[in-house]
């Protein structure tokens, strides 16, 4: 069945017969193992044969059937059929001696096929079936040995799920084995990475949701641990590379070996364990290959164990220890499961070169199947450690990235390579700059897409610890440049990332009580990840640096019943299709397609459906599925998106010029431009610049899978040259001309909207023209126009003179920026000019650029209004200053009061031209000072607001 089955037994020939060969009871002879023909169910199965003679470095082997021969000095081969054959070993010694010696040996028959033996099956809850490897009648001394507790009956009745296998044994030792995969209906499945045991004891069952604490694990370690369930997620052993525990927590004893020694792993390795099922031929999953590396400051060993869990009632038993596979040994070792023949890839790298190391197991047992000399050396401490993990595998093409960290100092790495899961093969891919080490790369997982890639970083005293995220989907030179940091800290040491089946990524931070969560580890920005430090408690147990090494397909995420839509366009159809609620079981399916308000379509058997949607929106979709075991109803949310409208580009064109304007005329998201099976655009409206086919398509949707499109054959000839000159300029506040000069060209259509061969243009900016001449040629041209600072000035707008007074003033032209003023009235070229005339005088300022501004001010004859009253006048008959006279000029509007002691006005007038004689009512006025109030308005100035004097005027006689 494979090396493992074998090894306490072949330890035991060994060792008999070197004990005859030191006795000199027997010459060397060599040792026959598996004495059965072969299974042609199992053709790895066979027999092996090993020559005891270390003195001999040539053989020759004749298995005695066929002419069959072999060359190797421990060779395996597969008889055809029972019966006595003699073996015949030609050894050539040192020297070139040769002897021969020969044995007969016996090939047993196999036991006889199983009779109606099930498919893998899947029952209901509570329902029994009977396995019975012989329901017609069992070969005579057959025993049975059956997976997974053990039992030694012929038949064994099942009622929960898993993988059963039964051993048949005849007396001659010849045995053939066969399973069955037994699933309850709706019971979870593919649960093997459910249970993880870690850091200070420890642990979280990923069974429940969300995931609970267990606190019964009886790891303490800092860093590597493993574990394993069954496919229901019931918990089958894990260890911490040293000790191996059952799923009582009791250390796992060993079976058929003289002692039980402990495991070759370390507590400071960073992958110190990792558990692996062994395949066996039509058997269940009951061997499990152990391997463990040593710490990179120790024995740097990769060494392998075995555990059968067919041994003490289920819970598992040692049967091979400490087999030596390779060192030097990096502390990094990692797995991933070939679904295409359920076999398992195991990957190591030696220390001291740039060897990987792969193991194949397969159900002929654990081979090397390849070294593959790729990347950097890891000739460092610091570079040996660090984690190795692999992505989910691609479903087309079966290739995974594998990840490698490579820690400074000086400097932190992460090394991607390609593996493929047919072939085992591992080629490079590239390696990322992660920067300075400290802080120190250590862990690193991907997303369940591969597309984002985690690394946690461990500070020391003088840096921070930190979680960081690239994004494997953007080139090279921008992945480590974009990195997103989710979390840093300069008191908590970070330590392994793992994904777990839940689809959420989960990061240990030595001595919490807490893992921290990404909860959406495809998320492309700090927010959307949706990060939690204290994501998951731990039931008062601490997590210390590592979390759980398992083989990388234990920890995706799970899918239960449900469907799948494909096409979320309107106007076509969408295709609904369910997946099974208990295969093989047959269901029936009914949809309603617009719940809760439409209604549920007949049950039918048939998984697929399509409905077309007339309008874009989101929309329920019910399915209701049943069986003999369930009825269940899953509700899913679809998005439908608009198709575009339809895209006219017209008839195809045979044009002259030097593009061809085109527009899709539709609303859309996304646009593209095909031309030659390149993209040449991506927006509604397009030049096409040569002779081709144009496709135009319109997309909606996040994936653009609802598009239009339509194609136009457009054939361009070139037009004649044409220019509208260099790039030029205009000063500010100024405007310029430009001119289609050519009289070739005979209709003009500038992009300012005109259809002129000239076009005034006041502002900066591009301007372009698409002519047209007699042939019915097109072309264009574009010109930039800039602008160049003007003058400034600030003369004022108007200024006033008194003319009858003989006034003058100056006009002051205050500009900035200016190297030359010029008055056109004078031809003085001063900033100030002094005039005593009035009317409309200009300025014209020019700067160093050549850029003119020109400015006017009016200037007017406007006087002032003025009077004169004399302080006292004489009314004394005496024929001198006899009259009270007022002087007064550029007024209107004029008023005179004049009072005496108390309070009456004694005269008054608007008339300037009257006088006051001194009398009141007739009479003199007692001599004194008598006051007057004085008001009027300015000729020239009406605006102003009426003007008050006050004053006296002494009456003397």
């Amino acid at each position: 069945m494979g090396r493992f089955y074998n090894t306490y037994r072949q330890q035991f020939y060994f060792i008999f017969f070197l004990i005859l060969l030191s006795t000199g009871y027997v010459k060397a002879q060599f040792i026959v193992e598996g004495q059965c023909m072969q299974n042609p169910d199992c053709e790895a199965d066979s027999t092996s044969f090993k020559d005891t003679l270390s003195t001999a470095v040539a053989w020759r082997w004749s298995f005695g059937e066929g002419g069959a021969t072999d060359a190797r000095r421990n060779p395996q081969y597969s008889y055809r059929a029972p019966g006595m054959y003699t073996v015949t070993l030609t050894r050539t010694l040192r020297g070139g001696t040769q002897e021969t010696e020969s044995q007969t040996i016996q090939i047993g028959e196999l036991p006889p096929v199983f009779q109606q033996w099930r498919q893998d099956t899947t029952i209901c809850p509570g329902e029994k079936i009977t396995l019975d490897p012989y329901p017609n009648g069992a070969p005579d001394g057959a025993k049975y040995v059956w997976y997974p507790k053990g039992d030694t009956t012929q038949t064994l009745e099942v009622d929960s799920s898993g993988c059963y296998s039964v051993e048949v044994i005849m007396p001659n030792g010849c045995k053939i084995q066969d399973r069955i995969n037994v699933k309850i209906c709706m019971e979870p499945a593919n649960q093997e990475g459910a249970k993880w045991y870690f850091g200070g004891n420890a642990g979280l069952d990923f069974s429940n949701t969300p995931p609970s604490p267990l606190t019964d694990g009886k790891v303490n370690t800092p860093e590597g641990v493993s574990s394993i369930s069954n496919s229901k997620g019931q918990l089958l052993f894990y260890s911490d590379g040293i000790k191996v525990y059952n799923k009582d927590g009791d250390e796992m004893t060993c079976f058929g070996l003289t002692k039980c020694e402990p495991l070759k792993g370390s507590p400071n390795s960073t992958q110190s364990v990792l558990i692996v099922p062994q395949p066996t031929c039509k058997g269940c999953e009951y061997l499990f290959n152990v391997f463990t590396t040593s710490e990179i400051n120790g024995e740097k060993l990769l060494t392998v164990s075995v555990v059968d869990m067919r041994r003490n009632n289920g819970k598992g038993a040692i049967i091979e220890q400490n087999t030596t596979l390779q060192s030097p040994t990096t502390e990094r070792i990692t797995s991933v499961r070939n679904d295409a023949d359920s076999t398992y890839w195991v990957v190591s790298h030696d220390y001291g070169s740039n060897v990987f190391r792969v193991y194949h197991a397969t159900t002929g047992g654990l081979v090397e199947s390849g070294t593959f000399p790729l990347g950097m050396a890891h000739d460092t401490i610091t570079e040996a450690q660090g984690y190795m993990k692999f992505s989910a595998a691609d479903t087309a093409t079966r290739e995974r990235t594998l990840a490698v960290v490579v820690g400074g100092p000086p400097t932190n790495y992460v090394e991607l390579f390609s593996f493929n899961d047919e072939t085992g093969v591992l080629t490079y891919k590239k390696t990322l700059n992660l920067g300075d080490s400290p802080p120190t790369a250590y862990g690193v997982e991907f997303s369940p897409s591969g597309e984002k890639m985690y690394v946690t970083f461990q500070g020391d005293s003088d840096t921070s610890s930190y979680l960081k995220q690239y994004d494997l989907t953007l080139p090279d030179s921008l992945i480590v440049e974009t990195a997103i940091t989710i979390d840093s800290s300069a008191t908590r040491k970070f330590g392994a990332v793992q994904i777990a089946p839940d689809g959420k990524i989960y990061m240990a931070i030595e001595g919490s009580e807490y893992l921290a969560v990404i909860g959406e580890p495809e998320g492309n920005s700090l927010n959307a990840i949706e990060y939690e430090r204290d994501g998951v408690s731990l039931g008062g147990k601490n997590s210390q640096l590592g979390l759980p090494n398992m083989v990388q397909d234990f920890t995706q995420e799970s899918s239960g019943p449900g469907f799948e839509a494909d096409g979320f366009c309107t106007n076509e159809p969408t295709t609904f299709t369910a997946s099974p609620i208990c295969d093989p079981i047959e269901d029936t399916y009914s949809w309603n397609f617009k719940y809760p308000d439409g209604g549920f379509t007949a049950p039918s058997k048939e998984q697929k459906a399509t409905f077309t949607y007339t309008e874009a929106g989101t929309y329920q979709v019910a399915l209701r599925a049943s069986n003999k075991c369930k009825d269940t109803l899953i509700i899913q949310e679809v998005v439908i998106y608009d198709t575009p409208a339809a895209i006219d580009l017209g008839p195809d064109k045979d044009t002259c010029g030097q593009y061809v304007p085109l527009d899709m005329k539709v609303a859309a998201q996304e646009y593209a431009w095909i031309y030659r099976g390149r993209i040449v655009g991506r927006q509604r409206e397009y030049r096409a610049l040569a002779t081709g086919r144009y496709i135009g398509f319109a997309f909606n949707g996040p994936d653009g899978d609802c598009f239009v499109s339509d194609t136009i054959e457009i054939t361009l000839r070139r037009p004649p040259a044409f220019t509208i000159g260099p790039d030029t300029t205009l000063c500010r506040d100024s405007s310029i001309v430009l001119t289609v000069a050519s009289e070739r060209w005979i209709e003009f259509q500038w992009s300012t909207g005109e259809s002129t061969r000239d076009i005034t243009v006041g502002q900066p900016g591009t301007y372009f023209v698409v002519v047209k001449d007699r042939n019915d040629c097109y072309n264009s041209d574009t010109l930039r126009v800039g602008e160049l600072p003007s003058p400034i000035l600030n003369l004022a707008p108007e200024f006033i003179i008194c003319i009858p007074d003989g006034n003058s003033v100056i006009l002051d032209a205050n500009g900035v920026g200016v190297t030359h003023y010029e008055w056109p009235h004078s031809g003085d070229t001063t900033r100030t000019v002094t005039v005593n005339v009035e009317g409309v005088y200009t300025v014209v300022a020019t700067n160093e650029f050549g850029c003119i501004t020109e400015q006017s001010t009016n200037v007017v004859d406007k006087c002032e209004p003025r009077f004169f009253i004399p302080d006292a006048f004489t009314p004394d008959g005496e024929g001198h200053n006899e009259l009270l006279e007022i002087f007064g000029a550029y007024y209107t509007n004029f008023s005179i009061r004049i009072y005496n002691r108390w309070g009456e006005v004694i005269y008054a007038t608007e008339n300037l031209e009257d006088r006051w004689d001194g009398t009141y009512k007739g009479l003199k006025v007692q001599p004194g000072a008598y006051p007057y109030v004085l008001s009027y308005e300015s000729l020239y100035f009406p605006e102003r607001a009426p003007i008050v004097k006050r004053g006296s005027v002494m009456v003397i006689r």
